[in-house]
């Protein structure tokens, strides 16, 4: 009995434990470091590979953090874990569909780029719906809309006169 008792209580402490390690957090984006990151089912190095991720830059938003580990979820909504040596705070956007990179934050703005679903870009600034993002030495605005990253905690905020 009194086994049976100890037992409950070091599961209890167990389950306690692992869900305080990826207690629920303000989600926020990070980057890919480099080409051939792993995405892992579980956080260890033990845990089988899930994705292998082959492009730096890449936007991932970190939903937990446990030992060195961070669970992401990818553009596409998959979710692993990363080793958190693997991310950088950069800040990234990826194009989710053809998008107009434009000299303004204004859609009558000058054309500067068009881009297309895939491309990855910098981000430094939001101004209401729209981000600043670079691209192949090309800077200009996008609407947030076209984007997925672009969520504006952590980023400048413009303000209009």
């Amino acid at each position: 009995m009194r086994s049976g008792i100890c037992a409950a209580i070091v599961a209890a402490t167990a389950l306690f434990s692992l869900s305080s390690a990826t207690a629920d957090q303000p989600a926020h984006f990070m980057s890919v470091r480099m080409d051939g990151v792993e995405g892992r089912q579980g956080p260890g190095a033990d845990q089988r590979v899930a994705w292998l991720y082959q492009r730096a830059g890449l936007p991932v938003m970190v939903l937990a953090e446990r030992e060195g580990w961070k669970r992401v979820r990818d553009p596409d909504g998959d979710e692993v874990w990363m080793r958190s040596e693997d991310l950088e705070a950069r800040r990234t956007v990826y194009v989710r569909e053809q998008a107009t990179l434009r000299r303004t934050a204004r859609a009558n703005g000058q054309v500067v780029a068009y881009l297309m679903p895939g491309v990855i870009g910098a981000v430094t600034r939001c101004d209401g719906d729209w981000r600043r993002v670079a691209v192949g030495g090309r800077i200009g605005w996008v609407q947030n809309a076209s984007l997925w990253g672009g969520e504006c905690a952590g980023l400048d905020q413009a303000t209009r006169p």
